[in-house]
């Protein structure tokens, strides 16, 4: 699956390592995974990056940063406690970001928990004994992962979300730890390209499931931008053979990560839909899947319970022409293949099944 979650009751470091070594993330008291995002109405591919700490040095433009706000302020590291003086700057820093966040510290972290399954430590910053930044970060056997980073408003010219990532790092570095895990960069989406400042990441390849450098990575050769190419060139060959197929886009992707059951969920972004639309309710549909590198055909269904999901304003938000809005489980698979006409075959019989 493109977007999972796990509910583990504990966590062992080493556990930590392992899905993190795998493009996973923490998210409250769970773990996760996502290789697509929807900003606006607008889709995006997530790649999650690392950084290798072996022989790493903080670059010049770093220092500086460094520096200045070690000169003037005082920071210190230790096990993360939440206490009203952070609920404050939480809200604080929330007042100020134009994006959506947890209504408290608390529900970022522990997610209305009572324990923390995760090792976590924070970064504190303060103005003589103002407290101006924040963060908080895992410690895994091997790696470490930067969770979040607050600041206080009045101090956005210091870089503090910066140099809170810098001391995490810093602090991974004396422990002899191997990688920093900064979360996910998003390709187009300039807002998460901060986390590319720290040095030379690498980048989750999913389609080789390996870790690779960074600047090899092309926008072609993103998740989304894989799977578009080829199912514009899955569409051509059908349009060639004679049969007709709409690509459209799929908002409903991350249904596993906010689904109240487990089911077989379709979490593919986009999709090529070969059956009619209107009046159905099952649908022979062809994706690309760039962890395999190949085509599959399945037969999905709607799903009924589509409000317990995602709200109405949300889904009629969309434009319906380009657009699928309405929640899809996977009932079979019918063929897998690395080129288009080996799903000819299978496709003229799950048309025979309509």
């Amino acid at each position: 699956m493109f977007a999972e979650k796990h509910y583990p009751e504990l966590l062992l470091p080493e556990e930590l390592d392992a899905y993190l070594s795998r493009g996973w993330y923490r998210m409250g008291q769970t773990v996760f995974t996502t290789h697509f995002l929807c900003f606006g109405r607008s889709y995006y591919s997530a790649i999650w990056v690392r950084l290798p700490l072996k022989g790493y040095r903080f670059r010049k433009s770093l220092r500086k940063v460094y520096r200045k706000v070690d000169r003037y302020f005082e920071s210190e590291i230790g096990q993360a406690v939440i206490t009203p003086e952070k609920e404050r700057l939480y809200r604080r820093y929330k007042a100020s970001f134009s994006g959506m966040l947890a209504p408290t510290l608390r529900d970022a972290l522990m997610d209305g928990e009572d324990f923390n399954i995760f090792r976590t430590y924070e970064v504190r910053v303060y103005d003589k004994d103002k407290l101006i930044g924040l963060s908080y970060f895992d410690l895994g056997h091997h790696s470490s992962a930067s969770i979040m980073g607050i600041y206080d408003p009045d101090y956005k010219k210091y870089s503090l979300g910066l140099f809170t990532m810098l001391r995490e790092i810093e602090y991974s570095m004396e422990r002899n730890l191997l990688y920093y895990y900064p979360g996910y960069i998003v390709p187009g989406y300039p807002r998460f390209d901060y986390k590319l400042r720290i040095g030379d990441v690498e980048y989750f390849d999913l389609s080789l499931h390996a870790w690779r450098p960074y600047t090899e990575l092309t926008e072609t050769e993103t998740p989304l931008g894989t799977m578009n190419a080829r199912l514009q060139e899955m569409q051509q060959f059908l349009t060639h053979k004679g049969y007709k197929s709409q690509l459209l886009n799929y908002p409903l992707f991350e249904a596993n990560l906010f689904g109240f059951w487990s089911a077989p969920y379709f979490d593919y972004p986009i999709f090529l839909l070969c059956s009619p639309r209107a009046h159905n309710r099952r649908f022979l549909i062809i994706v690309y899947d760039p962890s395999v590198s190949s085509y599959k055909l399945m037969v999905a269904a709607l799903f009924d319970d589509l409000q317990l999901y995602f709200n109405h304003s949300y889904t009629e938000s969309f434009d319906k022409r380009t657009n699928f809005v309405e929640l899809l489980v996977i009932e079979r698979m019918l063929e897998e293949s690395r080129t288009p006409g080996h799903l000819l075959q299978a496709l003229r019989q799950g048309a025979k099944l309509q």
